[in-house]
């Protein structure tokens, strides 16, 4: 009998347990959400971490500033020599605000990675470098994690790779960097277990260690300590430089291209089992979900030419039902060594957003001017022989992409490279139409202003030359979730610098 009512027991608080679980949800994963970042460490969240700058005799650079607040900021750049001091500059912003601190101003001695420290926020900053022949820049890290993974790394003839490692904590730092290719994984010679001094930095040309990759990715984890890697790509013609980041299921890229570029989108996959990946195009027209679609196998980077799926412009978001690494790449036609066929949907005519359906425009119109139909004495085709050549740029970019839509983007370092056009690039991935406001911060010409941007499409907001070079930034706020990039362009190279975002 007492077995019996312990049996009553079980069964009766099994029946109570399914109850209260539920029944077992079948959805698919839900591709918006960012996977807890486990096992990592987190730097003060007023300090940011600067690791690609450099002002010498060849070289300008310049650190870009943006707060929300008052703030107090110091930038620190540590001495060469690890047992010397390093030099402290001091800058305080009226928020909202923004400014540009040339590097050259506080020290001119080469490669010159720092620190960025505020006294209150949302503060943010990025750096921008330059010389005759090239134009490059990252926005500044300010989480830290155990490992950090960079992809799109090329060792090709022609290419020119470097991995910096940069420990800007006064405690030394020992890590381990793991090389990725179409070969597998390996440790990268000479980086087994490889240490840091306090306040110090190496650089390392990878194309010594690792030659002759079209496409390889590295994962640079800390045994003990803390370090801040970024890549540097040169093809002769200009520098694209990104730092490390983390993984995610969703990556958004607000900009892709600019006239003169086509764009590639590298991912990396090192977990244990394939990741199932979508890639969604937001055209001027409107958004191509599943453009294409994909398994990026563990341990395979592949890169993807985008002018494949549709003619460029475009932003590109990227779902995966697990956690990958994933930049943006730029450069002109048949520079990028081709590792990864893309394969568009038949049909991309109707798509939705965020639950909301979005058509794209099946009317188009054509303009064409026959011969013969020009109007008297020919004024029509005189006229357009005198349209000007539209601007294209020879450059390369790379740029990780951000993971998460936000409502407010903070933009510093407007106007930094003097010839240089600058635009910022506004992406809009719900269903909603967004209504952005965008601020003027530091230097500036007029008040905010406003523009619509239909859902499932981007936007570029042209930056006006300014009057004081380097002091200006942006304040972007919109109804709905919005992503925010820049580019600077001009006659020495192209950057894409990914915005941040406040919340």
């Amino acid at each position: 009998m007492r077995r019996a009512v312990v049996v009553i027991v079980i069964g009766l608080l099994g029946a109570l347990a399914f109850a209260q679980t539920g029944p077992i949800d079948d959805r698919p994963p839900d591709f918006g959400a960012l996977p807890p970042d486990l096992g990592t460490a987190t730097g003060d969240p007023s300090a940011w971490y600067c690791p690609w700058v450099e002002a010498g005799a060849l070289r300008d650079a310049a650190f870009g500033l943006a707060a929300v607040v008052d703030v107090d900021s110091t930038i620190t750049l540590p001495n060469p020599n690890p047992t010397e001091e390093p030099t402290v500059a001091e800058a305080r912003l009226r928020g909202p605000g923004a400014r540009s601190i040339d590097a050259g101003d506080i020290v001119r001695r080469g490669a010159s990675p720092g620190v960025v420290e505020f006294d209150d926020g949302p503060a943010v900053a990025t750096t921008a470098m330059w010389s005759d022949e090239l134009i490059t820049g990252d926005r500044c890290v300010v989480s830290v994690p155990k490992a950090w993974h960079l992809v799109g790394g090329i060792t090709a003839d022609d290419f020119t790779l470097e991995l910096r490692l940069f420990n800007p904590f006064a405690e030394p730092a020992k890590v381990r960097v793991e090389s990725i290719n179409e070969f597998g994984s390996s440790t990268l010679a000479g980086f087994e277990s490889i240490d840091i001094a306090g306040r110090s930095w190496v650089t390392e040309d990878l194309t010594r260690v690792v030659a002759f990759n079209d496409n390889v990715s590295f994962v640079v984890t800390s045994e003990s300590g803390i370090v801040i890697p970024s890549l540097v790509l040169n093809n002769g013609t200009d520098e694209a430089s990104w730092p490390g980041t983390g993984q995610a299921t969703t990556w958004d890229f607000p900009v892709t291209s600019v006239p003169g570029l086509v764009p590639s989108l590298v991912l990396s996959n090192t977990g244990s089992v394939g990741a199932t990946v979508a890639i969604d195009l937001f055209t001027p027209d409107g958004p191509i979900l599943d453009a294409d679609g994909r398994i990026v196998s563990p341990l395979e980077p592949v890169r993807i030419n985008l002018a494949d799926l549709a003619e460029p412009p475009f932003a590109v978001r990227v779902r995966s039902n697990a956690p990958i690494a994933a930049v943006i790449q730029a450069a002109p036609d048949g520079i990028f060594p081709s590792t990864g066929a893309a394969s568009p949907e038949e049909d991309a005519g109707s798509t939705e957003v965020g639950g909301d359906e979005a058509t794209d425009d099946e009317s188009t119109t054509e303009t064409t001017v026959a011969e013969g139909e020009a109007g008297e004495g020919g004024e029509e085709g005189e006229e357009l022989e005198e349209l000007e050549e539209p601007v294209t740029y020879d450059g390369l970019a790379s740029m990780p992409g951000n993971p998460d839509p936000l409502e407010r983007w903070l933009v510093p370092g407007l106007g930094t490279v003097p010839g240089a056009d600058t635009s910022i690039w506004v992406l809009n991935p719900t269903g909603d139409e967004a209504t952005v406001t965008y601020s003027p911060l530091g230097v500036s010409s007029g008040g905010s202003d406003k523009v619509l941007i239909p859902a499932g499409t981007y936007a570029e907001i042209p930056i006006a030359p300014l009057s004081e070079t380097g002091n200006s930034g942006m304040l972007i706020q919109s109804n709905v979730p919005v992503s925010v990039a820049v580019t600077i362009s001009g006659p020495q190279g192209v950057a894409f610098i990914g915005g941040v975002g406040i919340g």
